[in-house]
Formats: structure tokens, C-alpha cells, sequence
């Protein structure tokens, strides 16, 4: 019998905020969405604006059954999603898309 592992996003929850080299101090950078990917959803481009809207727009129970069948948990400990849940989905779209291949 196979066994998945499934990711909780929570646990890429960084304790600090990251900031981007070179940008004024209270502006945050994803955070867990880079942890987990290794890079964050591109808005400028309009596939990825799509995307989110797709995601924002969708049912919010449907999109985090969708993240979990793709092996990522995107609620915390209290059963609630974490910040960046909605860009864990737009990533994983994007993938399914082939808009960005993660290795």
C-alpha cells in the first residue's frame, strides 16, 4: 500500500516576516508560498491575475479540498486557513496549467 505525504502550509509559516532584499521594512514578501514552491505567483502576468480570480471567485471549501488533494493542508491548528492559502492555490493551478514546473 502507497502513502502520500501530505504538506501543512502552516508548518512553512515563517516565525519572522521575509522581506525582499531592498524593500522598505514593512513590506512582506510571501512567505509561505515561497518556502513551499520556491517562488511566488507573478500578478503582472495575466495568466496568473486569472488565476486568482478564479481562485478569489471560487468557493473557498471547494479550493481548499482542491489544494489537499494536490498534498497541501492550507489550515492551521485551528482549522482555519492560513494567510497565503488563496496564492497555495493559485501556485498549484499554475502547475496543473504548465505555467511554471516545479522540480
Amino acid at each position: 500500500m502507497q502513502t502520500q505525504t501530505v504538506i501543512r502550509a502552516v508548518d512553512y509559516v515563517p516565525t519572522r516576516p521575509k522581506i525582499a532584499e531592498g524593500a522598505p521594512e514593512e513590506v512582506e514578501t510571501n512567505g509561505v508560498v515561497v518556502a513551499l514552491f520556491g517562488t511566488a505567483p507573478d500578478y503582472r502576468q495575466p495568466e496568473f491575475e486569472a488565476l486568482w480570480q478564479e481562485v478569489f471567485n471560487g468557493d473557498d471549501k471547494e479550493t481548499i479540498a482542491y489544494c489537499l488533494s494536490k498534498n497541501i493542508d492550507v489550515l492551521d491548528n485551528d482549522g482555519k486557513p492560513v494567510s497565503e492559502w488563496r496564492d497555495i492555490a493559485v501556485m498549484l493551478k499554475a502547475i496543473d496549467k504548465g505555467l511554471i514546473n516545479i522540480v
